[in-house]
């Protein structure tokens, strides 16, 4: 199927108010693509149940009554080439008013966040916390989004690349580098990825005493949760520098037997989300920190999402360098790990770099 069907699919499943996904996996140009009618939607609040389930997940940073787990199942009926819409699909608004974004206020809102951050580390047993933000693009809508899709899937190979459309609940598009879980042939891997630095020309990447301890907090929090479920032999390739489209970042690969789990995916996976790399350590005390700072809802970014199967094979990912698009704009995300040796100028810098993966693209697409 070429990228005009694709388009043609999901700018019908729009237009009808249809569930559906369409992804790419790391380093693949094949397109995988699921649907549903809206009645066969599975809508959960369990991570420890998810071993019921087979299909496309799509879980938010903090499951919650208005935030949900959502499964688009496999197994469908959904026919594209002769579906016959009953009704359009309700408009999607934005719920936050958003103003035109003002650089500078961003900017200085960061930064005095990012400081408020190192002095709770003073006080606290807080030693890593993750700060994120959002930026509002007035002149995007839902309409690119199928045509995002395609920039970033020929631009970012090496990443995750989806999008995601639920009805009354949003729709997401992203080519995220971070994988938090994959099975296949037996084998089960999960991914401890932090640090970042633009990238280089000449490739030459020197790694600080901050972004190397950052990045060894998410590995660390993994082990614990490898040990706590009794898994071993475990195999630990890393940390070696990734390349994640504009920025690089510190990658540590973990591998283990998928026996280890068997029957228990869904409950590792609850004990593994969210992950230092976009919450922090202590779990627990950063999140506080982080909802009590941030001063908005981060819904969907920074949950995980992608195609799973039990039985089967599985890749699920972190939903980063993503945004959530609306019938009147769309909503860019952002973060970076704070730790007690962050420079809050450096910290903003590294957002921006972020946002701009997805922003270039945007630039590039005929509105």
């Amino acid at each position: 199927m070429m990228m005009e069907k694709y388009r043609e699919y999901a700018d019908k499943a729009i237009h009808c108010g249809l569930p559906y996904a369409m992804w790419s996996l790391p380093g693949e140009t094949k397109v995988d693509y699921i649907f549903c009618h809206p009645e066969e939607l599975i809508k959960t609040y369990s991570l420890s149940q998810l071993d019921k389930h087979k299909g496309f997940i799509f879980s938010p940073f903090q499951i919650c009554k208005h935030l949900p787990i959502y499964i688009i199942p496999s197994g469908s009926k959904v026919n594209l080439e002769n579906f016959q819409c009953k009704k359009k699909r309700e408009p999607i608004i934005s719920s936050v008013k958003q103003s035109a974004f003002d650089l500078e206020l961003a900017k200085k809102e960061h930064i005095r966040q990012v400081n408020f951050f190192l002095k709770e580390f003073e006080t606290t047993k807080i030693r890593k916390a993750v700060l994120s933000r959002s930026k509002w693009l007035p002149a995007y809508s839902i309409k690119q989004m199928p045509q995002l899709f395609e920039a970033l899937n020929q631009t970012y190979i090496n990443a995750f690349v989806y999008q995601i459309f639920i009805p009354n609940v949003g729709y997401w598009v992203g080519a995220t580098p971070e994988l938090l879980f994959s099975t296949n042939n037996g084998s089960a891997t999960t991914v401890s990825l932090a640090g970042t630095q633009p990238q280089k020309p000449n490739d030459e990447v020197t790694w600080d005493h901050k972004e190397r301890v950052e990045q060894e907090l998410v590995t660390e929090h993994i082990r614990n949760v490898l040990k706590m479920f009794r898994i071993a032999p475990v195999s630990e390739i890393g940390p070696e520098t990734t390349i994640a489209g504009n920025v690089v970042h510190l990658k540590t690969i973990l591998q283990f037997s998928k026996e280890n789990i068997q029957n228990r995916i869904g409950q590792f996976i609850e004990n593994l989300h969210p992950t230092p790399a976009v919450c922090g350590l202590p779990v627990k005390d950063s999140l506080e920190l982080i909802l009590e700072t941030e001063g908005y809802d981060r819904e969907y970014y920074t949950g995980f999402l992608g195609p799973f199967d039990p039985s089967n094979k599985m890749n699920l990912f972190v939903n980063l360098r993503c945004l959530q698009a609306f019938d009147d704009g769309v909503l860019l995300y952002a973060g970076g790990g704070i730790t007690a040796e962050s420079e809050p100028e450096k910290e903003w810098e590294e957002t921006r770099i972020k946002i701009q993966t997805l922003e270039r693209i945007l630039e590039q697409l005929s509105i």
